[in-house]
């Protein structure tokens, strides 16, 4: 199974939520300790390494890996073995998964270097202005799949490209941000048939993270619920 271990966690906490960590102000670890018990996983940002440097990376890693699926999203994009030296260290600081672009091709080449790392493809973009991307949205998706990629990055604010990767890649994870605030609802991309919700500044920024967590995760439950896809 692609991403065993988020999937696993999923099932057993019952949640289809991983919390994005960029710009945070506050120490992280406590953050991570307020909402663990409602997410499946974290996803850290550039942002966030440059804030705090690799050696909280790497703590962060170690403190949280056996209760969280830690998502690497260093805006991975380059020449096949400069990502193949990136996801190499990105190994070694103790992540399960990392995040690629695909647009800049050889993503075949760099897979096969992951070390076992899960490799997400970000086949389009959140934000209104990635239009030269989305234009190329089924090119992409072919991109990841025929490099093995057993999971996908869609924007939860285009619910239309989350309903075109899911029948394109109906066995793939797709991960799916913009959720809060970037406008989309919670539990409305796992609707649309995402597998999981990558949510920041809505419980990041909150100041009750714990309560804001658990809400989204409740939304999730009540969206998938009715419609029958929980599982």
């Amino acid at each position: 199974m692609r991403a065993r271990k988020l999937w696993e966690l999923a099932e057993t906490k019952g949640s289809r939520l991983i919390v994005a960590l960029d710009s945070v102000p506050v120490e992280p670890g406590k953050l991570i300790e307020e909402v663990e018990e409602f997410a499946v996983g974290v996803k850290v940002g550039l942002p966030f390494l440059l804030l705090w440097g690799p050696r909280a990376v790497r703590e962060l890693c170690e403190a949280f890996s056996g209760e969280l699926y830690m998502l690497c999203d260093f805006k991975l994009a380059d020449i096949p073995d400069v990502v193949a030296e990136e996801l190499k260290l990105i190994k070694e600081l103790g992540f399960d998964g990392a995040i690629l672009h695909l647009f800049q091709g050889g993503v075949k080449a760099a897979a096969a270097a992951a070390g076992g790392l899960d490799l997400f493809g970000v086949a389009a973009m959140t934000h209104p202005g990635s239009r030269l991307i989305d234009a190329h949205f089924d090119e992409l998706v072919r991109e990841a799949l025929e490099a093995g990629l057993g999971g996908l990055v869609v924007p939860a604010t285009k619910p239309e490209l989350v309903r075109s990767a899911r029948r394109a890649a109906p066995g793939a994870t797709l991960l799916a941000p913009g959720v809060g605030a970037q406008g989309a609802l919670p539990g409305s991309a796992l609707e649309a048939g995402a597998d999981f919700e990558i949510v920041g500044r809505l419980i990041t920024a909150s100041p009750d993270p714990r309560s804001a967590a658990e809400a989204v995760r409740s939304a999730h439950r009540a969206r998938l619920g009715a419609a029958g896809k929980w599982r």
